[in-house]
């Protein structure tokens, strides 16, 4: 199978689709000599497994082709939410007013006909993806520079300082979107600290704006029953899921969460989940790593989510790590393949380190980039000192 060239110095990448050699031939040329990557597919179904492989800036595409014509290979892509959003345009001889109105009608943005001089193809493609490429840092300015409005924000700005213990999180949001991850911690007392993170089902704006709503019912059920001095996080989950499940405005919105009580005075780290992915627990004494799950159900899907509550005694250089599902969905031939394991080996060489974290986030974090990333991803990551 052809594999898509790496990008370099943030070269676009078309994916040209065309059964025709000689013109496959001359566009390809053309689309090489003005800059960008090309990858070429002979046909739809091609196509289709190329874009499981890696997503082109932009995909061109020709109507009349054997096994699968334009407009159904439009279709299978707009069906597949994984490269739906990929801006798609038609380049063909077909000029028939009806065909070009079909087209643009399945949100492709252009209908070139193959009869353009090269020059003005080529043009008409840069002027659309700098055009997609100036709305996506437009969008994203003005989202930001709204919630900076509103002084809300769903990742901290900076590490907590909590007495004996070394926080640090890190959070990256798909392909610089806000997204549906969130982290804070509500500091009680100079003895306790709660710390969570959760990952709102879903990508983008949608995520990130049902975000507020869950981090204003987490926070509030933590206060309430601080207040009520009860610091069972059972009992805190359990409110939490019932605020998400009797808001109407939050029905069929789910979301996972890990929710940790950090205790200074003993050390020990107590601990629920909802719908969250195993725990990271390494101890340095016995350089054992191993996983602490849970068994709560995700926030929203139940009116009684049947929460936990387990403790965790952390001695000193213990490391606990909790992470969303965006750091261990990786691009797989299939599609996308959900790796915990994975993830797992490719952090336990760095633990048990004075400087752990730095080193994951080297060695690990670093290497999550738009080209492999699939989801929002999010760690936060604890030591006892």
């Amino acid at each position: 199978m052809i594999a898509f060239p790496e990008p370099t110095n943030n070269i676009k990448t078309i994916l040209l689709v065309e059964d025709n050699l000689l013109f496959r031939k001359v566009m390809s040329s053309a689309l090489i000599r003005a800059g960008y990557n090309c990858v070429l597919a002979t046909s739809a179904p091609e196509a289709l497994q190329l874009l499981l492989q890696e997503e082109p800036h932009l995909i061109l595409s020709d109507y009349d082709m054997p096994e699968m014509n334009g407009f159904d290979f439009r279709h299978a892509v707009l069906a597949n939410p994984r490269f739906s959003d990929i801006p798609f345009v038609f380049l063909t001889s077909h000029t028939d007013n009806s065909m070009i109105l079909e087209g643009l009608n399945l949100n492709a943005l252009d209908y070139i006909n193959k009869e353009t001089p090269l020059p003005v193809i080529i043009s008409k493609l840069g002027n659309i993806i700098k055009s997609l490429e100036n709305e996506h840092v437009k969008s994203i300015h003005e989202l930001r520079t709204a919630a900076d409005t509103l002084n809300v924000k769903s990742i901290p700005s900076k590490d907590p300082e909590i007495r004996g213990f070394r926080i640090n999180f890190w959070h990256k949001g798909f392909r610089g979107y806000p997204g549906g991850d969130f982290i804070d911690f509500v500091k009680v007392d100079d003895r306790f600290c709660f710390a969570f993170l959760g990952d709102i089902m879903g990508k983008k704006w949608k995520a990130w704006f049902f975000t507020f709503g869950f981090l204003s019912y987490i926070r509030a059920a933590i206060r309430f029953c601080v207040l009520d001095d009860d610091l069972r996080l059972d009992n805190i989950a359990h409110k939490i899921n019932k605020l998400v499940y009797m808001d109407e405005s939050l029905q069929n919105i789910l979301s996972s969460l890990s929710l940790l009580l950090l205790d200074s005075e003993t050390g020990e780290i107590h601990y629920t989940g909802a719908g969250d992915l195993p725990l990271i627990n390494h101890q340095s004494d016995a350089q054992l790593t191993s996983t602490v799950l849970s068994s709560g159900l995700l926030l929203g899907l139940l009116e009684d989510g049947f929460y936990d509550n387990q403790t965790i005694v952390m001695k000193k250089g213990d490391q606990l790590a909790i992470f969303t599902d965006g750091m261990i969905d990786i691009p797989s031939i299939a599609g996308k393949k959900t790796d915990y394991p994975f993830f797992v080996s490719k952090i336990q060489p760095y633990l048990g380190h004075s400087n752990s974290f730095d080193l994951i986030k080297l060695n690990v974090l670093d290497q999550i980039t738009d080209k492999n990333q699939l989801d929002d991803a999010s760690i936060i990551f604890i030591e006892k000192i």
